[in-house]
């Protein structure tokens, strides 16, 4: 099968300023010079996309990814290494990008045509399906200046996808659209698929690079780290992801440890995590959680409620429970001991959360500590049908071949 695509031996650099030379005096009498360093954004990257895949390209924020996809496009030229493309490109690499602000959307529609070198009566064919799609008939004659994002990007993407390219480049752009865009873009991506298009999709959603893409290419840093199936590469992209944020959360549970003293010399000494395979530090979505909470106090605590709190990375709480206080409501707990939540089957979806624990008294309402800082976890949804923050209990019902139906449930 012939390549559409080719890139060999791909590098772009660019410069990075320390200081530079702001005035004619500074360089006429001072004569200093600019410094700055070279910084390679992409490094001795070579692959080659044949005829009708979908080629997906994945990495971290900062790995090269734009900057190798706007050298496939044109816009940038390579310092070493060539890149070819055969056929009609068309490419959505950043919103708004081409688009004249002062013109309308109408307007743009056709000068997007004119530089693709596409015939206006062949715009004429397709502009009412172009302004159907992106969903902008209101407002399809104001100028795009007063465009949302949103707006941008649902112009952009359907100008892109209906100009009949032969080659199409889609970078992160299609994450700023709501969930019903998304859902028609991506629909409209596998049917471009089945004609036999070919694509170059990124996007940090790594599940759905698996879903759409024939082929994959992980960069970190510019250099390039692997090539081939999608399956092997994003599975070795998602495994340094997760070996990374392990090495992150073993660091910053290292550092907390319990808290200091609070009110009436109350603290937590410790705080554990612990899987269903004995890892503080990450667990699976539908695994055992358990919690030791381990607390210090100068006399027997009465009446003392504990507190657990979940939430997802910089957000608000997702789950809140505390322990029963007609059960403790009356007891007396020694000086020192260990308190432990178990949670049989953890309903958070894939993402890295916070536990906050928390000590208070049942009549007063007063808190006695909380750890000073949160304890940090990673959850592995695996490969999950479910998108957000967690799982419930449900069941499809949805009907066979035959008159009997057949059932699919999820419960974790």
């Amino acid at each position: 099968m012939d390549s559409v695509i080719t890139a060999e031996s791909l590098a772009k650099r660019f410069r990075i300023y320390h200081q530079r030379s702001e005035t004619l005096k500074e360089v006429l009498v001072d004569r200093r010079r600019s410094r700055y360093e070279e910084f390679w954004a992409v490094n001795d990257i070579s692959f080659e996309v044949p005829e009708g895949q979908t080629f997906g390209i994945v990495g971290a924020n900062g790995s090269g990814k734009s900057t190798l996809l706007k050298c496939i496009a044109g816009i940038l030229v390579p310092d070493r290494g060539r890149v070819s493309v055969k056929g009609r490109m068309a490419s959505l690499l950043e919103v708004g990008a081409g688009f004249h602000p002062d013109y309308s959307g109408r307007e743009n529609i056709y000068l997007n045509g004119a530089i693709l070198g596409l015939p206006r009566r062949y715009i004429n064919s397709v502009i009412d399906e172009i302004v159907g799609f992106a969903e902008l008939e209101q407002f399809i004659d104001n100028p795009v200046r007063n465009y949302s994002s949103g707006m941008y990007t649902r112009l952009g993407f359907s100008i892109a996808i209906h100009m009949d390219p032969d080659v199409l480049l889609i970078d992160e752009v299609l994450a700023v659209g709501d969930e019903s865009f998304q859902r028609r873009c991506m629909d409209h991506i596998e049917g471009m698929r089945r004609e036999g298009r070919t694509l170059v999709f990124v996007s940090h959603a790594a599940e759905t690079v698996r879903k759409l893409c024939d082929r994959c290419l992980w960069i970190d840093h510019g250099v390039q780290r692997a090539a081939g199936r999608t399956g092997d590469v994003v599975d070795a992209y998602i495994g340094e992801v997760n070996r990374h944020e392990t090495e992150l959360l073993r660091a910053i549970s290292a550092d907390l440890g319990g808290s200091g003293p609070g009110w009436m010399g109350v603290r937590i000494a410790g705080v554990e995590m612990s899987g269903s395979e004995g890892e503080f530090n990450s667990i699976r979505t539908g695994e055992e959680l358990s919690i030791r909470i381990t607390y210090q106090a100068p006399e027997p605590l009465r009446g003392a409620r504990f507190r657990a709190s979940f939430y997802p990375a910089g957000r608000d709480i997702l789950l809140s429970t505390r322990t029963d206080d007609a059960e403790l409501g009356g007891m007396s707990l020694p000086p020192e001991g260990t308190v432990t939540l178990t949670v049989p089957q953890v309903p958070f979806l894939d993402g890295v959360y916070g536990l906050k624990v928390e000590i208070e008294d049942i009549t007063s309402g007063r808190q006695y500590v909380e750890v000073d800082r949160p304890q940090a976890f990673r959850v592995q949804g695996g490969r999950r049908f479910e998108v957000g923050l967690a799982l419930i209990g449900h069941r499809w019902q949805v009907p066979a071949a035959d008159p009997s139906a057949v059932e699919v449930s999820a419960t974790g």
